[in-house]
């Protein structure tokens, strides 16, 4: 079965909603939110951008036929200085489909989505330090670390490094 990869359209934001309830549901310790904080919020920041269709805020999905099995999006910066960069969130695969490069497939279709928006000149990310899986795909496809901050989330008694990441239009192929 071909796995599509594309921008979700606006009649989509409630897959996407139950994709993001599962991917916080099933792997919680690779996310800042919780599945518990996130469930009590009616609308999430995403939907409204599938909905209204934004181009500098994107989600994009991995289909199997109707099927959405994995999501990532992309946010340009608000601020009218920091407009020429963008920010890759919320990356996750269904477990049933890892191994197979869809979120290798996602990410890469979020860059070449940003990097042809009209003034993107860079992206970045975050991840849990200790997602060494993550961070391998984020390093192949072209990112390079600018810092670690430790016990950036707490859980319980204990603390998650978050790495940061980024890639520039010029290094990007």
């Amino acid at each position: 079965m071909a796995i599509i990869i594309r921008k979700l359209q606006p009649h989509e934001s409630a897959i996407y909603r139950e994709v993001r309830l599962a991917c916080l549901k099933n792997v919680p310790r690779f996310f800042g939110s919780t599945y518990e904080e996130e469930i009590l919020n009616p609308r999430f920041f995403f939907e409204t951008y599938i909905e209204n269709d934004s181009a500098d805020h994107a989600m994009f999905g991995a289909f199997e036929e109707e099927r959405l099995i994995g999501i990532t999006g992309f946010n340009r910066m608000a601020r009218k200085r920091a407009s020429h960069r963008g920010e890759i969130v919320q990356v996750y695969v269904d477990a049933n489909y890892r191994g197979q490069n869809i979120g290798e497939r996602l990410v890469r279709h979020a860059l070449d989505y940003a990097f042809h928006l009209d003034g993107i000149e860079q992206v970045q990310l975050s991840v849990i330090a200790s997602n060494q899986a993550a961070i391998k795909l984020y390093e192949k496809l072209g990112f390079k670390s600018f810092g670690v901050q430790s016990h950036y989330f707490k859980v319980e008694d204990s603390y998650l490094d978050q790495q940061f990441m980024q890639i520039f239009k010029s290094d990007y192929s």
